[in-house]
């Protein structure tokens, strides 16, 4: 068994480095999302879904705070806060 057995996929460059696949994360993203406000669970079910929502959000936030802004790419702060303006993000109000 290799060390990584316990990724379901591993992608690697021409460099050799891991890349790992986001799309399986915003998948399991939207599986907490889809049991959080599924109707036919509890307030106990619903509830932990909504708190590892928020564990994976603040550790996205965390990743994010230091990041380095590369040549070519979207001023994705700018879009955020534009987009947080506007009303269509509520949770920094």
């Amino acid at each position: 068994m290799s060390d990584n057995a316990h990724n379901e996929r591993i992608y690697y460059n021409r460099e050799g480095m891991i890349i790992p696949d986001s799309k399986k994360a915003e998948h399991i993203i939207w599986e907490l999302k889809f049991e959080m406000n599924n109707p036919r669970n509890d307030g106990w079910t619903g509830s932990d879904m909504k708190k590892r929502l928020w564990d994976i959000k603040n550790a996205v936030d965390e990743a994010l705070i230091d990041a380095p802004t590369y040549s070519g790419e979207e001023p994705y702060d700018d879009i955020y806060v534009m987009k947080v303006l506007k009303g269509k993000r509520t949770e920094l109000k």
